[in-house]
């Protein structure tokens, strides 16, 4: 059994905690609200529950408080469970209440009804899987279609692009759509991406590339002649002669300082000797042969290193022209010639800075320029990445067919193994579509055969269109409309006197939904449906029923319900209400004192309960909610005191009425009854109104007209929202000032009925 539900996340109208745990449901329950409150949304829920495929997460709580919950999609923990709503008639019922003709109500015996729900299930399935087989087996040739024009299109590239490289290999007839499908479908390893593909394609088009020499090594000789250079710039004219006449440094570097102090002298500084002419012009002899041997020395080591420089330049000139490589390598034989342009370079300026120092001492032996850095010529240029550019070239050139043949099978694969993946997927695709409509078209078989079973099945009894016929007659208090089984004894038909029951109304829609649901009820022999441990909840019966027959529907449900484990019904109109609040006068007043004495299991799960569903506004939204049923709605005999009430309530209380989006229907319902009485020459609503407030002396109410006629729309309207209420406030008490100016007798003995304080309009 069901004790109240709570949610785990909000839906709709419903939130978290609307369902206060003061106020569960009963083993016999009624729940009253207004269109709008939200009941058609619990019921929804319920019915979802029910059927397995809850709509949202939902706590379900037992009697004894046990919280189960259950999640989206999920079942009710009760596996007895049927709910009566509009969606259910709408899916159940739909061609019986189409309203031209009832034949359709065809399963009300025990084994018609499986039958007939089998039969529908079959068709319904039958179509499906016949409409799944045509539509995978379109989309199976669909995707055949584009498997076949993929192949064609790597078909067309390969002959195009590479027939030019071999006419009589790359053509359409070897290399054919079926050929090409087999490529696809088989193809394994590394696919060649688009620049490798537009590469390969390039160097086909190059032609067989010609052999090159071999790069010779740089010249590198001048190294260990250049290991004097620094001693030699060094060199003077003197420091060699006096070097030659001593033999000595140390005396050498004394005469140098000597000869500059003796100049203008004949006799030396030190000893005192005399400095002749002789040894004078000995010293001079001396000296011009060293000016003489530095210069040789100087112009022999400058020969050598221009020569080097020369040859070095040479040596770069010879290098291949990167034009005469192949293409694909000459971008790096580029690279290794700039690097080696770049080494000569720095080369030949040290060569040429040596040449500089050394022109200078051949000009002038007795210089001494400074020696320039000249540890780059240690090493000679490398040329290992021009001998790989030029080595692979040569390679080339010796395998130009072999090579020719991998860069066509580059283009190949690329070909191919770019679409591999495309052309697996098309095929598996139309593969699959294949299985799917074979699949579907096997199933439809079996279903057609099954179903021909359960057409068998279908035949019904006389004894349950009686039944049916005295339900109707029960409850319409004569026998206008019957049921019968048609002649073929398969199935029911719904006559209204000698001819079919067709276009039928509201009320007769609800009527027979009814019956049919509990019938069924009454019928189902599945495990589990016990009538003691079913829940039954039903969503408005009273729904366009006239007076006579919402008396005759009441009694036939409190009969028909009693039976059952629990029942809920929801319900919009009063006078049902007033039905059950007094046919349960008794069991309601025992469960109520049972529960003033404090017994845990009655105030746990009573036996009967009144409960109340509203829209309230909760954070500034409109919000659903459940609670007890207000006293005047259990002590009034009409609708009329609730009405009234709840509008003077909202007066007074302004903006903060928990029922203040009700209001503006709430005023009007109030109005009808008000002016059904005071203009019962009227029959339509808006005229007697005109009518009394046309009585009143320069139509003062005339916004009252107004607002009745475009602000609220009577019983069943949804469209007044909480903002509008508010907006309108003022209108809603002009409402029961014109009522009250209207018949202010009558609005004093209301106020007394419904213990309503009257100044609230001061």
């Amino acid at each position: 059994m069901l004790r109240r539900l709570d949610l785990n996340a909000p839906w709709r109208s419903l939130n978290r905690g609307f369902w206060s745990d003061d106020f569960p449901l009963g083993c016999r329950t009624v729940i009253y609200g207004h269109n709008g409150s939200g009941k058609s949304t619990l019921s929804e829920l319920m019915l979802g529950l029910a059927e397995g495929s809850s709509v949202t997460g939902v706590v379900w709580e037992h009697p004894d408080k046990q919280r189960i919950t259950v999640n989206v999609g999920g079942a009710s923990p009760s596996p007895s469970m049927a709910v009566f709503t509009r969606k259910w008639v709408d899916a159940n019922l739909s061609e019986f209440l189409d309203g031209a003709g009832a034949s359709a109500i065809v399963t009300l015996g025990r084994e018609a009804i499986d039958a007939k729900e089998e039969e529908a299930r079959l068709v319904g399935e039958i179509e499906r899987l016949r409409s799944e087989a045509s539509e995978a087996e379109k989309r199976r040739k669909a995707a055949n279609v584009r498997v076949d024009r993929l192949a064609r299109e790597v078909q067309d590239r390969i002959v195009s692009e590479l027939k030019e490289f071999d006419y009589n290999y790359f053509t359409k007839s070897r290399f054919s759509v079926n050929k090409v499908q087999d490529d696809l479908r088989g193809f394994k390893g590394t696919v060649p991406d688009s620049n490798a593909h537009a590469e390969a394609l390039k160097r086909l088009g190059e032609g067989a590339p010609a052999p090159v020499a071999e790069v010779p090594a740089p010249p590198a000789g001048i190294i260990t002649t250049l290991d004097g250079l620094t001693g030699l710039l060094a060199e003077t004219p003197t420091r060699v002669a006096i070097a030659a006449l001593e033999g000595n440094s140390a005396a050498q570097t004394w005469v140098e300082r000597g000869l500059k102090l003796h100049e203008e002298l004949d006799h030396c500084f030190f000893c005192a000797g005399e400095v002749t002419g002789e040894r004078r012009t000995q010293l001079a002899r001396h000296f011009d042969e060293s000016w003489l041997q530095i210069r040789g020395n100087a112009k022999d080591l400058l020969g050598a290193v221009t020569r080097e420089k020369q040859s070095l330049s040479a040596w770069r000139s010879g290098l291949p022209i990167i034009a005469s490589l192949a293409g694909n390598l000459q971008t790096m034989y580029s690279e290794a010639v700039g690097r080696v342009n770049v080494e000569v370079d720095e080369r030949v300026a040290a060569l040429e800075a040596v040449e500089t120092a050394l022109d200078a001492k051949v000009h002038d032996p007795s210089a001494t320029p400074e020696a320039p850095d000249w540890s780059v010529l240690a090493s000679a240029p490398s040329t290992t990445a021009l001998e790989e550019a030029i080595a692979g070239h040569n390679d080339q050139a010796r395998r130009h067919r072999e090579v020719t043949t991998e860069r066509m099978q580059t283009v190949l694969d690329h070909l191919i193994g770019s679409q591999h993946e495309a052309f697996r997927g098309l095929e598996g695709q139309a593969k699959e579509l294949g299985s799917k409509s074979a699949t579907s078209k096997r199933a439809a078989e079996q279903a057609e055969r099954r179903l021909d079973e359960v057409r068998q099945a279908q035949f019904t009894t006389k004894d349950m269109a009686d039944t049916l016929t005295r339900d109707l007659a029960r409850v319409y208090g004569k026998d206008h409309l019957t049921v019968a089984v048609t002649e073929d004894g398969k199935s029911y038909a719904c006559r209204r006197g000698d001819k079919p029951g067709t276009d039928l109304s509201d009320g007769e829609r609800t009527t027979l939904s009814l019956l049919y649901f509990l019938r069924k009820l009454e019928d189902e022999q599945v495990p589990g449906s016990d009538p003691s441990q079913r829940i039954v909840v039903i969503d408005d019966p009273s729904s366009s029923l006239d007076r006579e027959a919402l008396f005759a529907t009441h009694q036939w449900l409190a009969d028909t319900l009693k039976g059952f484990g629990q029942y809920v019904v929801l319900t919009h109109d009063f006078s049902l209400l007033r039905l059950f609040i007094k046919s349960h006068k008794n069991a309601w007043g025992r469960s109520m004192k049972q529960i003033k004495q404090g017994d845990a299991d009655e105030i746990r799960f009573p036996k009967v309960a009144f409960l109340e569903m509203y829209a309230a506004v909760v954070d500034g939204e409109r919000r659903s909610m459940v609670g007890k049923l207000p006293r005047l709605l259990v002590n009034s005999t009409s609708e009329y005191a609730y009405l009234f009430s709840m509008v003077m309530a909202g007066i007074a209380d302004s903006e903060d009425h928990e029922r203040l989006f009700l209001l503006p229907n709430a005023a009007r319902r109030a109005l009808e009854v008000f002016a059904s009485y005071k203009a019962p020459h009227r029959t339509d609503f808006l005229q007697a109104l005109e009518a009394l407030v046309q009585a009143q002396d320069g139509e003062p109410y005339r916004d009252v007209y107004d607002f009745c006629n475009r602000f609220s729309h009577g019983e069943g309207s949804e469209s007044i929202d909480v903002l509008d209420a508010r907006a309108v406030h003022g209108q809603i008490r002009r409402c029961m000032e014109f009522l009250r100016a209207v018949d202010s007798e009558h609005f004093e003995r209301m106020c007394t009925a419904t213990d309503t304080d009257p100044t609230v309009l001061l």
